[in-house]
């Protein structure tokens, strides 16, 4: 089987098929067809997938802002009548006056009145790192709205399309925070009505208001009244009355600004002894210091930092430490262990000083155990780092940042794959590290990941730019499985660039070799045969040069499965003979198990049945009871196609039986995808077309699933015969032509030949032999291009089909 093909760029359906035409099929999809021409399945009933609830937690003791309140219900209320994005926007540019705050208050408020759920987003247009773009935030709505990692576009412009076509009978909330540029929220805008869209930024934004009609709500610092009240319910339960004047003082001080009067508040909650002059002779004394510093005494922004500064002072020796190295984390958020190998303590000290610099408001908690900053404070511990640390201390809290990730990334890739991180040499040495993250199973490991995968892509980019040329190719080795079992391929194929130049720059042969492979496996995930062979061999290279026996082997067996999808039989025969020579001298008997099942798929493939079962048996010879499950059930795939091919029907049925438990034990998708067509291909053999129509219709959902377009393909087309073998042509011409559709998206000219003259029989059954003509004279154009003894039969069994002349 070889592993999942991933999708690539849509094209438009050149067979005229529509699913809308197909009343009474195997399945109960629909097809949403947008302005790029694209294709894209989903549940006929929107109301029966997801329903995300993405708003973070409401604000505790949020204060006033009631005219801005209203304003946001009477554009919902008007909501009917036009546009439905509300653009919270800032005078000047103010920052830390509270729009966050204000957008989830007010989300929470209505988030009733959408009851298909809410969409939110950080887009960081303002954090130090790199912002979300609009590409990287379709791709996490599209994953929450249902939408499987392989089935989501390359292009930017079709993810768009697809996202607007999900909305389309919804009725969602989607925020979309922290925005600098418009370029970041236009392709997230619903293409309806019935969805609404608060963005808030610093900018204007003025783009979105003159072309998509949204409204601007810009937001001032809050009114004397309004911050004197939030101090005084900030305060409440831990200080006594303090005087209005001292309040208006300290109001003032903190220029009525909501970040920083929280921080003063609990500064001033925290000590429920000392005078409010007091706390604010100290405040003043630290904002005439930060004032001759700065260049415009005017600036709201000056009492910010003041602010952030009086508070910073105030903290311990410890907490001031954790603080600004806090500064250095390169990610969105960060757990207590992460922060614990960032300072180099203990985790029950780091969540001592966590909880410390919460109390504070100068991090907040984003979920158990996990942390963030405002992007504002997170540039003032930035700075203070800078001044407060040496270069050394910052590059060995770096260092152990990214250390302490690549071995929790080590720990959850073996239990995602117990073999994976030993035997691609990627597993690194224990290090003296603060303690793991629980990945004790399979489910802990993946909800980790998931959690985590934003920090790993960005300690991945920290590592190669601090020149940590290990962790900066070992890193993105070890996430390109669980990476791609989830999200699109063109999301790790940046960070493997990153790995292989960091490889290169410390000339680190089995660093490139372990890279160039993993390219070479993502690529013919997505179903770039050029690249992936290319890559393959570059690997190879690379892992002769290293003489690195394990790696050769292996980019050999990547290169046959390469070559092998792009139906180069002969050349992939030989590069599993080549890698079995290897594997068997050396007596690496795992290897020589894989190095034989590609040789018996690609024998297979050649229609060379005895050669082929031969292979399963010597496959089968090699492995130890209970060893390899993954290995056990591709063989008896493979035995039961034989079968099948062979006529063998019984022996087939009790073969995939074998391999469908197998596979659905050890819950891999994969193979259960290709089991289940190959039991419907049985079904159908057999005379059993309704049985085969059950076993199709999972087969072509675990395609969707995956976003494997050859999958699905084979799925419909064999949808087509069963059709056909039911007397239902009519239906089966729909499904051939999808078919065809998705093999053309793929480039899969093998599978097009196929797919055309199973289209050609169903047009023969509906009178329109002059159609199916057409179609035979294409595939045999097609099938004259190759050689094997396979294609050599089915280009002469088409063109005996062929009319005379």
């Amino acid at each position: 089987m070889g592993g999942t093909e991933g999708r690539d760029e849509r094209s438009p359906d050149r067979s005229g098929a529509t699913r809308s035409e197909l009343s009474g099929s195997a399945w109960d999809v629909v097809q949403a067809r947008d302005v790029t021409g694209g294709i894209h399945f989903h549940h006929a009933d929107p109301a029966l997938g997801p329903s995300p609830r993405q708003l973070p937690a409401d604000v505790r003791g949020f204060v006033g802002r009631q005219t801005a309140l209203d304003s946001l219900d009477d554009i919902l209320a008007r909501g009917a009548e036009g546009s439905q994005t509300v653009v919270i926007s800032t005078i000047a540019g103010t920052a830390g006056v509270g729009k966050t705050s204000l957008a989830t208050h007010w989300a929470h408020r209505v988030k009733d009145r959408f009851p298909d759920g809410q969409l939110h987003v950080n887009l960081r247009g303002y954090d130090a790192g790199p912002p979300v773009t609009a590409d990287q935030a379709l791709e996490r709505f599209l994953r929450a709205l249902g939408v499987a990692p392989g089935a989501i576009p390359d292009d930017p412009e079709d993810k768009a399309a697809l996202y607007r076509s999900l909305l389309a009978r919804r009725r969602m909330l989607i925020v979309l925070d922290n925005a600098a540029a418009v370029r970041q929220v236009r392709l997230l805008l619903p293409g309806t009505a019935s969805c609404m869209v608060l963005v808030t930024s610093r900018d204007r934004l003025s783009g979105l208001v003159a072309r998509d009609g949204a409204h601007r709500l810009d937001l001032d610092v809050l009114a004397e009244d309004e911050a004197v009240r939030l101090l005084r319910d900030s305060t409440r339960g831990h200080r006594g009355p303090d005087p209005e004047p001292e309040l208006i003082q300290l109001a003032r001080l903190c220029a009525r600004l909501p970040l920083a009067l929280r921080i003063a508040a609990e500064r001033a909650a925290a000590r429920p002894h000392m005078p409010l002059s007091e706390l604010i002779s100290d405040l003043q004394d630290e904002s005439s210091l930060w004032i001759a510093l700065s260049a415009d005494e005017e600036d709201d922004g000056d009492a910010v930092h003041t602010v952030f500064a009086w508070s910073y002072r105030a903290l311990g020796g410890e907490a001031a430490r954790m603080f600004r190295l806090l500064g250095l984390h390169p990610g969105p958020d960060f757990s207590v262990h992460a922060a614990a190998a960032l300072a180099g303590v203990s985790t029950v000290t780091a969540r001592r000083l966590l909880d410390s610099l919460a109390g504070t408001h100068l991090i907040s908690a984003s979920a158990y155990d996990r942390f963030q900053f405002h992007d504002l404070l997170r540039a003032f511990a930035f700075e203070q780092a800078v001044n407060d640390e040496t270069p050394e201390g910052r590059e060995a809290a770096a260092r152990r940042l990214c250390e302490w990730y690549l071995e929790a990334m080590a720990a959850a890739a073996e239990v995602h794959d117990a073999q994976y991180a030993d035997d691609w040499h990627v597993h690194p040495a224990r290090a003296d590290l603060p303690g793991l993250p629980d990945v004790s199973d399979y489910e802990r490991a993946m909800a980790w990941f998931t959690v985590e995968t934003d920090n790993l892509v960005a300690v991945s980019r920290t590592a190669a730019e601090a020149g940590l040329h290990e962790v900066a190719w070992k890193l993105p080795a070890l996430l390109r499985t669980p990476f791609l079992d989830r999200h699109p391929v063109q999301g790790w194929l940046p960070m493997a660039d990153q790995a292989l130049l960091a490889a290169r720059r410390s000339e680190d042969l089995l660093g490139q070799a372990v890279t160039l492979l993993g390219m070479s496996i993502a690529h013919r995930q997505a179903h770039r045969v050029a690249e992936a062979v290319e890559h393959s061999r570059a690997a190879l290279a690379a892992a002769r040069q290293a003489d690195d026996a394990w790696q050769t082997i292996a980019a050999l067996v990547m290169l046959g499965h390469a070559l092998r999808l792009g139906r180069r039989l002969d050349e992939a025969l030989q590069s599993y003979e080549e890698a079995l020579d290897i594997a068997r001298r050396l007596r690496l008997r795992l290897w020589i198990v894989w190095g034989l099942i590609g040789r018996a798929e690609a024998l297979l493939d050649t229609g060379a049945h005895s050669e082929a079962r031969e292979c399963v048996a010597a496959t089968l010879r090699e492995l130890h009871e209970g060893e390899s499950p993954g290995a056990r059930s591709e063989c008896l795939w493979v035995e039961a196609t034989i079968d099948r091919e062979t006529g063998l029907l019984a022996d087939a049925d009790r073969h995939i039986g074998q391999a469908l438990h197998m596979a659905y034990e050890t819950r891999n998708v994969i193979y259960q995808g290709q089991c289940e067509t190959e039991l419907g291909r049985i079904c159908l053999a057999a005379g059993r077309a309704e049985d085969g129509l059950a076993a199709l219709q999972r087969a072509a959902s675990i395609g969707r699933l995956l976003g494997d377009q050859a999958m699905e393909g084979t799925a419909l087309d064999m949808t087509g015969l069963a059709y056909q073998a039911l007397d239902r042509p009519q239906e089966a011409v729909q499904f051939h032509r999808l078919a065809v559709t998705e093999f053309r998206d793929l480039g899969d000219d093998w599978r097009v030949a196929g797919a055309l003259e199973n289209l050609a029989a169903a047009l023969d059954r509906t009178g329109d032999p002059s159609t199916a003509a057409s179609h035979r004279r294409e595939a045999v154009g097609i099938l004259q291009g190759y050689t094997d003894a396979r294609a050599r039969a089915l280009c002469s069994a088409v063109t005996a089909r062929l009319p005379a002349g």
